[in-house]
């Protein structure tokens, strides 16, 4: 490409340059050795000659310099062609050199780049990086995983709403000294989390002061916790029969030992308390594997009317034994929900206990599923338009009100002397609890004194997210 030279430029050039010999020419004149006339004419000449001669290297000046500018731009052009110019020319050679240096370096440093953002991006732990003012310059792909997507420029307050790890970043871009703190987020799960809160270490042109490393210790702590409600619940709970066992192994040691009566009235007691511990440990391991994997939300397509038919097969004799008619309206047509098969059986089977144990003899248990637009008010079904609600009633005492919204609490029971007598650990509902919220589904209970409650089911369709 060709570059102009512009017209004062080549002007003032060539006045310079035919400026001697105006001089020579302005003398001869005062001496009367050249007229006016030659020398007007002698001069014109010599501009145009002069200009004639300048020409052709500012050109090429004129391209060197637009050539320069494009590569202090960063620009991709082709190194001009400067023949006028065979000093300047070599200079170009080095011009075109370095630019080809640069391409190199530049692609190199675009590589580390990209791999730096592939690892940032690609790390489990969250990365949150903010500028003085708390707002976010940056974060990594585990961080918008976890809240949200379009975090850039957000005050971090708005997306963390958590007192503690706020002041423990005011307290690092004060004092310039890191952070290590722990906090809990509510929504949309219950989290934990281990922030470690550092300075950056070099000043950034992005305005990134402070970087924040979160790692998720939720399931730590669960497990910890886990472990301590297990000894405090079971040491509890298996206190009762293992004193009763106790008591019965001293008598028949004791006075007992030689009479058959007191043979067949401790022993059977004794089994029916082993048996009582038994469930009691298989409910508890139960519910700590459910709680345990509660953040791993199963995604299997499962036939739930298969699984609440198969159910009701397993209550049959009892129900026979009850006088309990069992009472199913599942339409063969049920979308596929959501979820992992067993753990709904469970589900399932403990509602259809529960219903046998409470409801009154000569009734009926109703177990009817269908697809609602109608949801409770519940954070997993915010995430819904259409669930499948499975609603397993009984015809018994019902619940008082005031136990409704601690039915699924561990260990709460609304009447302990009769929950043990027909066999209750106090742990069936916190089971159900825990599989639906790992399902991201709810449980709502319907109740009413001296006419029986409603147990009801919510969960996702596997077709819609």
């Amino acid at each position: 490409m060709r570059i102009g030279v512009p017209f004062n430029t080549l002007l003032k050039s060539a006045l310079v340059i035919s400026l001697p010999p105006l001089l020579v020419m302005a003398v001869l004149v005062v001496m009367g050795a050249l007229n006016l006339t030659h020398f007007l004419i002698a001069y014109l000449a010599i501009l145009l000659g002069s200009t004639a001669f300048v020409y052709p290297f500012l050109s090429n000046v004129s391209a060197l310099n637009h050539y320069v500018q494009n590569l202090s731009q960063d620009k991709r052009v082709r190194p001009p062609d400067l023949s006028f110019l065979s000093m300047v020319a070599e200079l170009s050679e080095a011009l075109g050199r370095l630019q080809r240096i640069w391409e190199i370096k530049k692609q190199q440093m675009e590589r580390v780049i990209t791999e730096r953002e592939i690892l940032v991006d690609t790390l489990p732990d969250i990365l949150i990086m903010i500028n003085d003012e708390k707002q976010i310059v940056r974060t990594n792909r585990a961080a918008r995983a976890i809240f949200g997507q379009n975090l850039a420029n957000r005050q971090l307050k708005d997306i963390i709403p958590n007192a503690t790890l706020i002041d423990a970043v005011s307290s690092v871009i004060e004092d310039l000294r890191g952070r290590e703190v722990e906090f809990r987020i509510e929504e949309p799960v219950l989290r934990d989390f281990l922030a470690v809160i550092e300075r950056f270490p070099i000043p950034s042109a992005g305005g990134m002061s402070i970087v924040i490393t979160m790692n998720d210790i939720t399931e730590l702590k669960s497990v910890e916790q886990m472990r301590a409600d297990f000894v405090a619940n079971a040491s509890h709970e298996i206190r009762t029969p293992l004193t009763t066992i106790m008591g019965c192994i001293e008598t028949l040691q004791g006075v007992g030992k030689d009479d058959p009566a007191a043979l067949d009235i401790f022993l059977p007691l004794m089994g029916q308390q082993g048996e009582r511990m038994k469930r009691l440990i298989d409910d508890l391991l139960s519910l700590s594997k459910i709680e345990m994997n509660a953040h791993s939300v199963p995604m299997d397509p499962v036939d739930l009317g298969q699984v609440i038919r198969d159910e009701v097969k397993h209550f049959e004799h009892p129900a026979r034994e009850k006088k309990v008619s069992l009472v199913v309206d599942v339409p063969e047509n049920l979308p596929l929900v959501k979820g992992d098969a067993k753990e709904l059986s469970q589900v399932l089977y403990n509602l259809i206990s529960n219903a046998l144990k409470y409801g009154s003899p000569d009734s009926d248990v109703t177990i009817v599923a269908r697809v609602t637009a109608e949801l409770p008010r519940d954070q997993n079904m915010r995430l819904y338009n259409r669930v499948v609600i499975v609603s397993v009633k009984d015809q018994g005492e019902g619940i008082a009100k005031e136990h409704l919204s601690r039915l699924t609490e561990r260990f709460y029971r609304v009447d302990t002397a009769r929950t043990r007598s027909i066999g209750g650990t106090g742990l069936g509902l916190a089971i159900v609890k825990g599989i639906l919220t790992r399902h991201r589904g709810a449980i709502t209970i319907d109740s009413v004194v001296g006419k029986g409650s409603s147990f009801n089911i919510f969960l996702p369709l596997y077709d819609e997210s």
